[in-house]
């Protein structure tokens, strides 16, 4: 299902759709109005510091516990500009809950509805701060370990810690289960984690190439990239190389000789240039 809101093509997964209905069919319309609204103002947030920035939103899928968003230019951000978006919704859900007490103890609306909404509010923000993808959380741990090791070692890492949290919830669930007190919010949350995360994991690779393949046209557009330099031996296959390359820099690659002598060096554009041509099972010496 999906529709158009401000030239934003909204999707709504099935999942969305089973708990909302549910939820319904239960006569748990309070809660159910809690959730969209603390669903609402998370991704409304995003999209707010995205537009802020000049990054234009294409497409919003609603999940059960948050959205995915598949942004224009984010590409063309930096990874400062990128955290920034996605710390945007879990701080948008923290600033209503805030708004919500300050109206309770003004007697504005009553103690036990306002205290649902905060609740909402609260569990979903911080639920997103979890570093685990494909939560908010996960995406900021992710871009964090990509700077220490390669950019999908970075999201298999970040997807493990999203499938760790899963089978938290689902042994949550079991617990609650077996004392006849049955939340099937922690089964619903740790089936979505699951699966997206495992998701995540299979596409990692293809995420890189896919950052990889669009660093030209972010290079003319932001018309300057922070620089790596890597030197290696000329033996060395070469998708050794390539994966220890981060979508955020343009890399240099020194090749040495046996006799630690420099033979040439090489750009990030030249190699991968090369393996779109050759594939993956070259060596660097076949690069020079």
């Amino acid at each position: 299902m999906a529709f158009l809101i401000w030239g934003i093509k909204v999707k709504l997964h099935f999942l969305f759709l089973m708990v909302l209905t549910a939820g319904l069919l239960a006569g748990f319309l309070v809660e159910v109005a809690a959730a969209i609204l603390a669903l609402a103002v998370h991704e409304a947030s995003h999209i707010f510091v995205a537009r802020m920035l000049g990054i234009a939103v294409e497409e919003l899928e609603l999940l059960p516990f948050g959205g995915r968003m598949r942004l224009k230019d984010l590409y063309y951000s930096t990874c400062e500009e990128e955290i920034m978006i996605i710390l945007a919704g879990p701080m948008g859900n923290l600033a209503l809950a805030a708004m919500f007490m300050s109206l309770i103890y003004q007697n504005f609306i009553p103690w036990e509805t306002g205290y649902l909404f905060i609740k909402y509010q609260l569990a979903l923000g911080l639920f997103n701060l979890l570093p685990a993808l494909p939560l908010d959380g996960g995406r900021i741990f992710m871009l964090w370990l990509s700077q220490m090791v390669s950019f999908i070692s970075a999201v298999r890492i970040a997807a493990r810690a999203g499938k760790v949290l899963a089978f938290f919830l689902l042994a949550l669930f079991a617990a609650t289960a077996f004392k006849a007190r049955y939340n099937v919010s922690f089964l619903v949350a740790g089936i979505f984690l699951f699966f997206s995360a495992a998701g995540e994991e299979k596409q990692a690779p293809m995420i890189f190439i896919s950052h990889m393949a669009r660093k030209r046209e972010n290079l003319l557009k932001r018309g300057i990239l922070p620089i790596q330099a890597l030197v290696t031996l000329a033996g060395v296959p070469v998708k050794q190389i390539l994966y220890r390359f981060n979508p955020q820099n343009f890399y240099l690659v020194y090749v040495l000789d046996k006799g630690w002598k420099l033979k040439k060096c090489l750009t990030e554009t030249e190699i991968f240039d090369t393996i779109i041509d050759k594939g993956l099972d070259i060596k660097v010496e076949d690069l020079l």
